[in-house]
């Protein structure tokens, strides 16, 4: 049985992002279907305010306690809105009745917009697969839901759950000092604007890739292959004294057996020495591999997490007043949070849904508009999108990339937001 009332501490994940996100830094990430036919935008607005009492951690408005931010029952209905021309902007949930997520329509797309304080990819993503069965299902059409639908399913309070608390140990608390990485710099796109490049594979051909020719995974490769084009293409990064350090974020639900929609993921990440000179593809992906294997270890993750909460139940921490918190978290964030990672890669992997909707949904993007480059990768069928978003303009990185993509023997057919004129106004 659903509490009538509720609210949440934010989890562990969440609770930098009100305090350090802006125009420059949203933390706000996308998912996109597109569908076949063009949306209708009166039922897609019915078709979130039906789900939305099932989904009760999205269904929240960020209030600010004497101590910390909390997230409180959010009743108002919501309003979707017509797509903008940029990605994952900034915006504040006052003007969005409180909300923490965007809904947005456009042509035959559905785009969910979420703060990251809300949640992650995954818990998003079931979001979003709710959202878009309630809007068939409010177009008449029957589908069974083949137990893939969230909202579907009984409510269970450990949808709820801060998994970060719940798994830590005291014990197995260690040292977290980071080192400073390599940033990418440039001359940026006006008016906080990011440019996206989408490279649409066939799933089956990189499968065979990455399995025969390099026996490594998908989110291996990609890292390496983003690792050895920044080495070719950026003339600033050999002899530097700090490292290039791409971070991964690892959905930790499989690991600890979490059925949570809220934040659940660390980030691993692949490191590489700017003062060796002789890196070549497969000396990167090797190492890429030996670090992976490496990190994604149960014990390390968990002696992570249990960092990572210990320094929230500090006595110091937990007495300082949420001003003062706040401006130790930006502070703290200005010297550690970017400036420990380079850039990002997340990979959402496959999109499960019920048979009945497979023919209806055409397409899926997930886009995280990163400083520097980031890097996303969703599947849909036998498709998937590799997405690169980016407010710099010097496009040498991305086009070394793709070219390797095509060396490499896969078909690869490429999409942007990108248009003409936009040199005028950009």
């Amino acid at each position: 049985m659903k509490k009538k009332k509720y609210w949440y501490k934010l989890d562990n994940a969440g609770k930098i992002f009100p305090a350090v996100s802006q125009d420059e830094r949203s933390n706000v990430f996308r998912l996109s279907f597109y569908i076949d036919h063009e949306v209708d935008p009166i039922i897609l607005e019915d078709a979130v305010n039906k789900i939305l009492p099932r989904f009760e951690t999205f269904a929240v408005q960020l209030k600010n306690g004497l101590f910390w931010n909390y997230f409180a029952q959010n009743e108002r209905r919501f309003l979707v809105e017509k797509e903008p021309a940029q990605v994952c902007k900034y915006f504040k949930p006052v003007r969005n009745q409180g909300y923490l997520f965007k809904v947005y329509y456009f042509q035959n797309k559905i785009t969910l917009e979420t703060f990251h304080a809300l949640s992650d990819g995954n818990g998003a993503l079931n979001f979003l697969k709710s959202l878009l069965f309630q809007y068939y299902k409010l177009q008449g059409l029957k589908i069974d839901h083949e137990n893939k639908i969230l909202s579907e399913k009984p409510y269970s309070k450990k949808e709820s759950e801060d998994n970060f608390v719940s798994n830590y140990d005291k014990d197995k608390r260690r040292n977290l000092n980071e080192e400073k990485a390599y940033h990418l710099t440039g001359e940026k796109f006006g008016q906080h604007w990011v440019l996206v490049v989408k490279a649409k594979l066939k799933t089956d051909e990189l499968i065979k890739l990455v399995k025969n020719k390099y026996q490594c995974t998908i989110t291996q490769y990609v890292t390496a292959l983003m690792a050895y084009s920044i080495y070719k293409e950026t003339v600033d990064f050999i002899g530097k004294k700090k490292p290039l350090k791409i971070f991964i974020p690892v959905n930790l639900r499989p690991y600890f057996s979490s059925v949570t929609l809220r934040n659940f993921s660390l980030y691993i990440k692949g490191t590489y020495d700017a003062n060796r000179t002789d890196w070549t593809f497969d000396n990167m992906l090797e190492l890429t591999k030996e670090q992976f294997v490496d990190q994604l270890d149960k014990d390390k993750l968990q002696s992570r997490i249990s960092s990572l909460v210990g320094f929230e139940k500090n006595p110091f921490i937990r007495i300082l007043p949420l001003i003062l918190k706040t401006l130790a978290f930006k502070i703290g964030y200005n010297i550690l949070g970017e400036s420990i990672s380079s850039c990002s890669i997340s990979n959402l992997a496959i999109v499960d849904l019920p048979s009945g909707l497979k023919d209806k949904v055409l397409d899926a993007d997930f886009i995280n508009a990163g400083y520097g480059l980031a890097m996303t990768l969703i599947s849909l069928g036998n498709q998937t999108n590799m997405i690169l978003s980016t407010p710099l303009k010097d496009l040498s990185i991305i086009n070394h990339m793709i070219s390797i993509l095509v060396k490499d023997g896969l078909d690869v057919t490429l999409d942007t937001n990108y248009k003409e004129g936009y040199d005028e106004i950009l």
